[in-house]
Formats: C-alpha cells, sequence, structure tokens
C-alpha cells in the first residue's frame, strides 16, 4: 500500500508540475549576445575586414607579414579581434581594434605585454 502511495505521489507531482523550461533558441525575439561573435568568411569578405586588418598590421614595425597566418575575426562588444601567429618562431600575437579599425591594442599572448 505503501508503494502505491508513493507512486501515485510522485505521478502527480510530475503532471501538475508547471512545464517551466523554455528553449530559448526556438524563440524569434530571442537575442544573441554579440560580444566575441564569430564571423563567417562571406561577413569578412563582404564587409572588407580582411583588407583592413591586413592595413592595420602592417602599421606595426615589429610583425613581419609574410611570415604570419591570422585566425578568424570576431566580433566584440569594443569592435573587433583576432590572432596572428608566427609560423617560424610559433609566437602568438592578439590584435584589438575598435569599429573604425583604430588600433587598441597588440600583445603577446602569453606575457600579456604591448608590443
Amino acid at each position: 500500500m505503501k508503494h502505491y502511495i508513493l507512486c501515485a505521489l510522485v505521478l502527480s507531482c510530475w503532471f501538475s508540475y508547471p512545464k517551466t523550461f523554455v528553449n530559448l533558441t526556438d524563440n524569434p525575439n530571442f537575442i544573441q549576445n554579440t560580444i566575441d561573435r564569430r564571423l563567417s568568411e562571406e561577413e569578412v569578405l563582404k564587409r572588407g575586414l580582411g583588407l583592413l586588418a591586413t592595413e592595420v598590421i602592417e602599421k606595426i614595425d615589429e610583425i613581419d607579414l609574410r611570415k604570419m597566418a591570422r585566425s578568424s575575426i570576431f566580433e566584440t562588444s569594443y569592435g573587433f579581434r583576432w590572432k596572428m601567429i608566427n609560423v617560424k618562431t610559433g609566437k602568438i600575437i592578439i590584435v584589438k581594434v575598435n569599429k573604425n579599425f583604430e588600433l587598441i591594442s597588440v600583445r603577446n599572448s602569453k606575457r600579456r605585454k604591448a608590443i
């Protein structure tokens, strides 16, 4: 008898509990946080961000563009960021620019110092 009462209590709680879990991605009004959003290659080409990123890097004397590989460009709340890696030495550099592609910072990823 105790088992039947326990089962009935569990089932009644199961059915009477309101369904509050909603998948937010199904909601058309759901706004995704755009902080650090990875841009697709088509979007980078359409907006001309690849060319602007190259122009920013060419202005920095310590970076030899022929030896560097660039990661994907991420859109952040302040502008854009990407990583550059020297294919010969393995040194990783993080570049941040504002929305107008004015250089904010260039730093080594390991030491957190500006170049």
